[in-house]
């Protein structure tokens, strides 16, 4: 079924009248926790209960029927039986209402019976034009509009971050989290089922809606957007949405099933070496999209993201009074991808002429055990000042003569003052509790322990990195691919496959290889060692005899390939070996011997397409050969694919020191390669006929790539 386009989103989170179906004189049921959350959190527009078995609920005239509302409420939220909420959408939809929020549970996280009631609100979103948000979610929350249009308890003040959850549990446990650390939501939404709205039409929404200016002091000057999505719909649209959103404001996602879908063993190199999973990580990672590896990392990036502007680059200062949490901070910092910043001669000399004699002035800065306040001050200042800091982590450890709290209230001033981005760690619990309550009224993000502090700064440098790269390639001429494909000879060898064969024979795949610019070795398909003779004859030694079936995986490990053939006698021993391993073969259907031209000395590598059923086509690349597997260099691209980002690809690859030369060895030809990448993209964006393609290996030599072993599977 087609789904409803959606209209007026800005009606439904930001509605003037309000009618709630199922409220409730009872405090404990759901109709009168929402009801009351609406009028407490200080909505503006009119509010409509709806119950036939009252004439007012908490001072509010109740109506009977929706029928008899005086007007044509712009949201209608139903507390009901999942049966009655159905049965309501029509009645509601002929009033004019077309913003509905669903709570009630009973639809397809039960199973089939209530996969066909989900199916029926489908139909009437579709045949009324509703938006429906649910059901089975906790409904919204915004502080632009004073409204609390959920049963949990919100609170809190308006901020910048933003907020959708798939999970309405989860996202009670968000709320109270951000009341105790006062980070505060402009909009918070859940999707519950999504059987209507999903997390792209809210992306859409908050793309094309004006942008509320939050400028409460100590907020970043972003307005960031968590994700907590079980399952993503429409899954290139979604990178597409979000690809837009992070090109300003950091998006960031937990999306859980990793171990899941790590459990499902595919057949294929391409196929394990690009899981699902693996996938997802790729097309976040190209969208700008910083995935999250639990709760914990979710709650830290809400808190720096809502606080603090990422860093205008890698290098960091750290200021300790502890020398043990300073090393381990370094080590920190190095592993995720962060630098420790270089202080100028000027900075250590006015260091060491403000700290003890004994004071580490080199970073990290070691203030010593003994630190005072004023001395925190003059490390942090003059840390601060230095143009090669581009970030700030500040380590204090609660020693008898640390002055706790003093020292958080001048980090929030300095902080204000200098603007550069400063993460706590104030390691303790007792101790240091006021203090983080400082700190957290400053808007200065803190953590317990500092790998925590650190790893979130990571993903803050992360997100602006990957966004600078996005605005310069907006400024850069999209390159425009061409390729002499011929839709009609991709057709014709598929039709001529037999019935139930998936898998294009050798000769059928270089066919289409070549028909997109790639280059194959000369090869034949023989049945005798006369026809192997005259082919070696022909096309000059050395060369390499090989089994083609679509049941062999692993060719070199079953001895169906045979490499360093240079003359007649050692074609013959070849051809003897090979005929014995077909024989003993369980299956050989469309098993083929096929001799090819030897390509000469050079690095092994492979690449895949795989269609990915939310995503489309990934484009996968690493070390080919026997080392495929071995030493896991898999390296996913989305597609569409340019010269650029197949460049990228490449050099962020294991066995990209191979190709570039290692240790003053010659290097071989990348952009050749890159050519090569090009083109099986642009044969797998072309055509739909394709499920997987794998080449293992290709042969990259000082002057060209070569696809010498192509796989092929049909849709």
């Amino acid at each position: 079924m087609a789904k409803p386009v959606t209209h007026n989103l800005h009606k439904l989170f930001n509605p003037s009248s309000v009618a709630i179906l199922g409220a409730s004189r009872d405090e404990k049921k759901i109709g009168n926790i929402v009801l009351r959350n609406i009028v407490n959190s200080g909505f503006r527009g009119k509010i409509f209960p709806v119950n036939p078995n009252s004439k007012d609920i908490n001072g509010l005239t109740c109506y009977g029927s929706y029928a008899k509302l005086p007007e044509i409420p712009d949201l209608a939220i139903l507390s009901l039986p999942s049966d009655l909420a159905l049965e309501l959408l029509e009645p509601i939809a002929k009033k004019g209402t077309k913003n509905i929020i669903i709570f009630s549970a009973g639809f397809k996280e039960i199973g089939p019976e209530g996969e066909k009631k989900e199916e029926e609100l489908r139909a009437a979103a579709q045949k009324f034009g509703l938006n429906i948000l649910g059901p089975n979610c906790l409904g919204f929350a915004s502080t632009l509009s004073s409204l609390n249009a959920t049963f949990s308890r919100v609170g809190g003040a308006r901020g910048n971050l933003r907020f959708i959850s798939q999970s309405g549990a989860l996202a009670s446990g968000i709320f109270d989290w951000a009341r105790q650390n006062t980070i505060g939501f402009s909009e918070f939404i859940t999707l519950g089922n999504k059987a209507v709205l999903n997390e792209n039409d809210i992306l859409q929404y908050w793309l094309t809606k004006p942008k509320t200016k939050i400028t409460d002091p100590g907020l970043s000057r972003c307005q960031p957007i968590g994700l907590y999505l079980e399952s993503i719909d429409e899954g290139q649209k979604f990178l597409e949405l979000a690809s837009k959103v992070s090109f300003t404001d950091p998006i960031f996602i937990l999306k859980p099933g990793k171990s899941k879908h790590a459990q499902q063993a595919i057949r294929s190199h391409t196929g394990s070496m690009a899981g699902d999973d693996a996938v997802q990580d790729a097309a976040f990672a190209q969208a700008g999209i910083i995935r999250c590896e639990g709760v914990e990392d979710m709650f830290d990036l809400a808190k720096v993201f809502s606080w603090e502007n990422a860093p205008k680059g890698p290098r960091v200062a750290i200021v300790s009074n502890a020398g043990g949490p300073a090393v381990i901070s370094t080590d920190a910092l190095e592993k995720e991808g962060l630098e420790l910043a270089a202080l100028s001669k000027n900075t250590k000399v006015k260091l060491e002429k403000n700290l003890p004699r004994a004071a580490n002035v080199a970073n990290p800065v070691d203030v010593l055990g003994d630190a005072l306040a004023g001395r925190y001050h003059e490390a942090i200042e003059d840390v601060l000042v230095e143009k090669g800091v581009d970030a700030l982590v500040v380590i204090l450890t609660p020693q008898i003569m640390t002055e706790i709290e003093t020292t958080a209230d001048l980090i929030g001033k300095l902080s204000a003052k200098y603007g550069k981005p400063v993460v706590c760690s104030f390691m303790g619990a007792d101790l240091i509790h006021t203090a983080e309550e400082i700190l957290n009224k400053y808007k200065i993000p803190s953590f317990r322990f500092p790998e925590r502090a650190i790893k979130a700064l990571a993903k803050m440098w992360q997100w602006r990195s990957v966004a600078e790269k996005q605005k310069a390639q907006v400024k850069q001429k999209k390159q425009k691919l061409v390729s002499k494909h011929s839709t009609k000879k991709i057709n014709a060898i598929i039709q001529s496959l037999e019935k139930n064969n998936k898998v294009l024979s050798a000769a059928q795949a270089d066919e289409v290889l070549n028909t997109f610019g790639i280059k194959t070795p000369k090869s034949a398909t023989i049945n005798n060692l006369e026809e192997a003779r005259n082919f070696a004859q022909k096309n000059k030694w050395p060369a390499v005899l090989k089994i083609s079936s679509p049941f062999l995986m692993h060719k070199t490990e079953a001895g169906a390939v045979i490499k360093n053939i240079n003359n007649n006698e050692q074609l013959e021993n070849a051809w003897t070996k090979i005929t014995a391993i077909v024989k003993k073969l369980p299956n050989k259907s469309n098993c083929f011997i096929q001799i090819q031209q030897q390509i000469g000395a050079g690095v092994e590598v492979i690449a895949g397409i795989k269609h990915d059923s939310s995503f489309g086509n990934v484009l996968m690349f690493g070390a080919g050969g026997i080392l495929a597997e071995l030493i896991g260099d898999s390296n996913l691209k989305m597609l569409p694919i340019d010269r650029k980002r197949a460049l990228e690809l490449i050099f962020s690859s294991k066995v990209y020191k191979l190709l570039a030369g290692f240790r003053n060895q010659k290097s071989y030809a990348v952009d050749k390669l890159a050519d090569l990448l090009m083109h099986l993209g642009n044969l797998a964006q072309t055509t739909d006929r394709f499920s997987e393609i794998t080449i293992n290996p290709i042969i990259v030599t000082e002057t060209d790539a070569w696809a010498v072993d192509p796989r092929i599977i049909v849709r």
